[in-house]
């Protein structure tokens, strides 16, 4: 996950994994492309929210390409894992600050944001790396992010309303709740969902993955309480934002008392085609596409306005699911630029 805070620093919450067999890095292959994307070639921070791979193996990779302030971590004091080895060993190389994060702990995140921590306390539990996870509440105004790691209910979402019922945290109630675990039937439970209370739920998971996430109770349960969910592996890159008042998916605030009359590309995000649309009266003289790796997957001489795409390549192929850039430069000069989503 990629935060960016009102001031403009960036934090990047977790890494994915990365394996040898095929070879695959997520730092690499998603973190990086898409921080390129938005011009960030520094990081003001990183969390690592625990030892797992899947959620450290990509951190390495992006260390080792991207100077980062501070790196937050549980501080896992067991056997690692060879991933989290590896990201220590990243960390110290890379001159980093090293903070280890525990429930109360409150990070700087620049002026008009909240970074509350909520878990984990001490003592870790030897015997589950995922109760280890930090969790953090993120507040905006008067919206509030619960980022869960990997939590379970046992040992992890019922100590921290434990807490809370104890005054060791003044809330955990949330507008946007990463869901813990990937939606495993271990967490989410009925009593954590009642107190977090989301609007929205974010599931960070692979299509296709060994372990059946999410899992249907879970679901049932987001459903039960019409909370809107949205998912990895059926959306691909998303991306929500606020201006501390209403929530915004794949789209950003309006400009404050200016009417937005740029390019729009709809719908965001894209299935089956998409249509890029500008102002009546501008003679647009070129349209491209980009993807994240800054590849031209598209480009119009004279296009048309508006313009549907229907996600096809030279060659016969489609578009991949992720994240896109569309420009469109005007007769004269002017150029303007909009991001969307291709979902599977």
């Amino acid at each position: 996950m990629l935060v960016i805070a009102p001031d403009g620093s960036s934090y990047v919450i977790d890494g994915g994994d990365h394996g040898s067999s095929p070879y695959w890095d997520c730092g690499q292959s998603r973190i990086l492309p898409l921080l390129d994307s938005l011009g960030i070639y520094s990081l003001d921070g990183i969390v690592a929210t625990h030892a797992h791979s899947d959620h450290v193996g990509g951190l390495s990779s992006v260390l080792a390409s991207t100077p980062a302030d501070v790196v937050w971590d549980s501080a896992w004091p067991y056997t690692p894992t060879p991933a989290y080895t590896e990201f220590l060993q990243q960390v110290e190389q890379s001159g980093a600050a090293y903070v280890p994060v525990r429930m109360g702990d409150t990070l700087d995140w620049g002026p008009g944001l909240s970074v509350e921590a909520l878990h984990p306390a001490e003592p870790l539990d030897p015997g589950n790396l995922n109760n280890s996870s930090i969790v953090l509440r993120v507040t905006m105004g008067s919206v509030s992010f619960l980022f869960c790691g990997d939590i379970e209910t046992e040992g992890g979402e019922d100590e921290i309303l434990a807490a809370l019922g104890a005054g060791l945290v003044s809330s955990v109630s949330a507008d946007v709740m990463k869901v813990p675990h990937h939606g495993s039937s271990t967490s989410s439970c009925a009593a954590w969902l009642d107190a977090v209370d989301p609007v929205w739920a974010a599931i960070e998971v692979g299509a296709g993955n060994p372990y059946g996430h999410p899992h249907g109770e879970v679901l049932a349960r987001l459903y039960a309480r019409d909370i809107e969910v949205f998912r990895t592996d059926q959306l691909g890159t998303f991306f929500i934002a606020t201006d501390g008042e209403e929530l915004y998916f794949n789209s950003l605030p309006p400009s404050e008392g200016q009417p937005v009359e740029e390019l729009t590309a709809y719908p965001s995000p894209a299935r089956s085609s998409i249509t890029f649309e500008w102002p009546a009266g501008f003679q647009a003289a070129s349209l491209d596409v980009y993807n994240l790796l800054g590849e031209n997957v598209l480009s119009i001489d004279s296009p048309a306005n508006p313009t549907n795409w229907d996600f096809s390549l030279d060659g016969g192929s489609l578009a991949s699911p992720g994240l896109y850039c569309v420009t469109v430069e005007l007769v004269g000069g002017t150029r303007w630029t909009e991001r969307f989503a291709i979902s599977r």
